[in-house]
């Protein structure tokens, strides 16, 4: 298997397992990684499209859905009225909660199946491959 094709399985077995082990069947996949990416301080609508990797419409589109569900409020930045920032709701955050609770959940159940001498090593591997994720990614914008 060419290194491509790897990451275009480990993307969707990845976004498989995401969907169905941490999963609500009230959200789907973005709005989980939406609502797990959204800091308690809030952040601005630019900067939240451009982590999620979408278009500002797509944002607001999604953005939109957790404001009808009462999981998230939008509001004008009070420094400048131009930016529009996000924030959580209190129901937000009992769901982002559940989520994260899950998300460990997923995470133990994986990282358990790795034989015990093996664990480390993968992790190390990982923590390098999502470093050389991350500098791409920057380099792209």
């Amino acid at each position: 298997m060419e290194f491509g094709e790897l990451l275009k399985a480990l993307l969707l077995d990845l976004q498989s397992l995401f969907r169905f082990q941490v999963s609500n069947p009230d959200l789907t996949l973005p709005q989980i990684l939406l609502l797990s990416t959204i800091s308690d301080e809030g952040v601005d609508m630019s900067s939240l499209s451009k982590q999620m990797g979408v278009d500002n419409s797509t944002m607001t589109r999604l953005i939109d859905v957790l404001i009808r569900n009462g999981w998230a409020i939008k509001y004008k930045n009070k420094k400048d009225g131009r930016v529009v920032m996000v924030e959580i709701t209190k129901k937000g955050e009992v769901l982002r909660e559940e989520i994260d609770k899950n998300i460990d959940k997923f995470g133990y159940e994986i990282y358990n199946s790795i034989s015990q001498e093996d664990r480390e090593e993968v992790m190390e591997i990982l923590t390098e491959f999502h470093w050389v994720l991350s500098k791409n990614l920057l380099r792209s914008k």
